[in-house]
């Protein structure tokens, strides 16, 4: 008797998991998970953000490379999906911040590497490499 009993509480409480798992992964926000993709992750009010963001505009960057650009400090999901690259990428989270690019598989953290990663995908860097070989 107390076997049946066990049991059946044994399995209500696994149904009662698997319903808590299945629902709680229905509301995670979805992430673009192509390994091509660029994504430009950035905090409004972030000081080093803005340096990357005067960069990026001054330059005519978005002309020049395809990214899509998303707000973490204000945006929940925009946030869940950076710190779901920066896992990806085996980055802890007390690594992660912003700027932050997630880009061919890998991510960039910080301004020095973001934008050495826009000048790069731009062509800036080679048109400032062919100028001082003249």
């Amino acid at each position: 008797m107390v076997e049946k009993k066990t049991l059946a509480i044994l399995i209500g409480t696994l149904v009662v998991v698997a319903g808590l798992v299945y629902f709680g992964l229905q509301d995670a926000p979805q992430t673009n998970d192509d390994p091509n993709a660029t994504v430009y992750y950035y905090g409004e009010g972030c000081p080093h953000c803005k340096v990357v963001n005067e960069f990026l505009e001054a330059n005519n960057i978005a002309e020049k490379v395809s990214f899509e650009k998303k707000e973490v400090w204000y945006d929940k999901d925009n946030a869940w999906e950076m710190a779901q690259r920066a896992k990806v990428c085996g980055i802890a989270p007390e690594g992660m911040g912003v700027p932050f690019v997630y880009a061919d598989g890998k991510c960039l953290v910080g301004e020095p590497d973001v934008m050495s990663f826009f000048k790069t995908k731009s062509g800036i860097e080679s048109d400032a490499a062919a100028e001082t070989q003249k």
